[in-house]
């Protein structure tokens, strides 16, 4: 617990393009501040720290973690130095939001959780389609019954030409494709580990899972897993949805990071649904939308900025520290969403329906 006025004191390990994202949510943070940056290229974490205003750099992540100024840490690294990172972040007694996929297999995410019981210390997956606007707004309007019992959901996912956004750099777009570090073809474990969140929150838990995609590549740099349709069943209830990933080259979508977007439809017994946008503005509409009664009717009194919910989450973890209690995703929660993506993928190698129970260790 931390006094009233006594700020978290947080250390970014990474500080690759992502972390300028993360950033945000210490500009103007009543309960945290950022005071260390660490990563293996002295020029990056000299320059990030200078940039995002903290105290310190490092290039030794274990450095950073002996820093007695250091409360908690937000772990931004490639996806398989997720588990000896954390292990060491809790091991050394830090508060611990690990950027997500959380982890490369169950049996990782098993040793976070594991260790999160032995340290005391908060540990959360950060994935910031959860704390994007729309979908809490959508999640709620779902929660108050605007459209009766859920019923299905329907996700697309389209990459295209982006018009005003990020390019991302070339080291970065081929460790997230080699499967060794990067842990899966990229559309489905990497990005899809957004979606593989998303339609938990807004739908539930997901007991098996059937994809179709092209894995002639599998194992290798050139498996992306797009295109791509994943189609699941809901645990416990006769609920389906579906999922479909596509790249699109000449598509141009107007956006200030990735080039593409993600848009949800869920549909219950008396309405539709809708979050039309998200890393992007491919369709210039209403954020959120409701067919219902005969009409349609637009939301858009809410925050639409994608970056911003990075903002919004990295302010939820210090506060979580300062006021004890346990923000999203935990790691019981973020293993399923992790079992989720990992089944999609068995599922597009093996060309069978893949159930998540599969892929515990025990």
């Amino acid at each position: 617990m931390h006094g009233a006025t006594e700020k978290v004191g947080v250390g970014f390990i990474g500080a690759g393009q992502i972390s300028e994202l993360h950033a945000r949510a210490y500009r103007d943070n009543p309960t945290g501040r950022l005071v260390a940056v660490a990563d293996i290229d002295p020029r990056v974490a000299e320059e990030k720290a200078k940039l995002y205003g903290a105290e310190r750099w490092y290039t030794d992540y274990r450095e950073l973690l002996e820093d007695e100024s250091v409360d908690a840490v937000e772990v931004l690294v490639p996806h398989h130095l997720h588990l000896p990172v954390t292990l060491d972040s809790l091991r050394a007694g830090k508060h611990t939001s690990l950027q997500k996929p959380m982890a490369l297999s169950a049996d990782e995410a098993d040793q976070m959780i594991a260790a999160t019981s032995a340290s005391g210390k908060l540990f959360r997956v950060f994935e910031n389609f959860r704390s994007y606007e729309p979908f809490i707004v959508a999640k709620k309007m779902i929660d108050d019954g605007e459209i009766g019992e859920p019923l299905a959901i329907r996700v697309k996912v389209t990459g295209g030409r982006g018009v005003g956004g990020w390019i991302q750099p070339p080291p970065a777009r081929a460790w997230r494709r080699d499967p060794e570090t990067g842990g899966g073809p990229p559309a489905i474990f990497d990005h899809g580990y957004h979606i593989t969140s998303i339609v938990p929150f807004l739908m539930g838990h997901v007991e098996k899972v059937h994809a179709m995609m092209n894995s002639d590549a599998a194992g290798t740099t050139g498996f992306s897993g797009s295109p791509a349709v994943v189609s699941w069943k809901h645990e416990g209830v006769d609920k389906y949805g579906s999922w479909e990933v596509v790249r699109a080259p000449e598509l141009i979508v107007n956006t200030d990071y990735y080039g593409g977007d993600e848009w949800v439809e869920v549909t219950g017994e008396r309405g539709v649904l809708m979050v039309t946008r998200c890393s992007a503005n491919l369709y210039n509409e209403a954020p959120v939308m409701l067919a219902r009664d005969g009409k349609v009717q637009r939301f858009t009194n809410m925050e639409t900025d994608w970056g911003e919910s990075f903002a919004a989450g990295g302010k939820e973890f210090t506060r979580a520290i300062t006021e004890d209690f346990q923000p999203d995703l935990d790691g019981e929660e973020a293993k399923h969403c992790l079992l989720f993506a990992l089944a999609a993928v068995k599922s597009g190698i093996e060309h069978r329906e893949v159930a998540l129970s599969e892929l515990e260790t025990s």
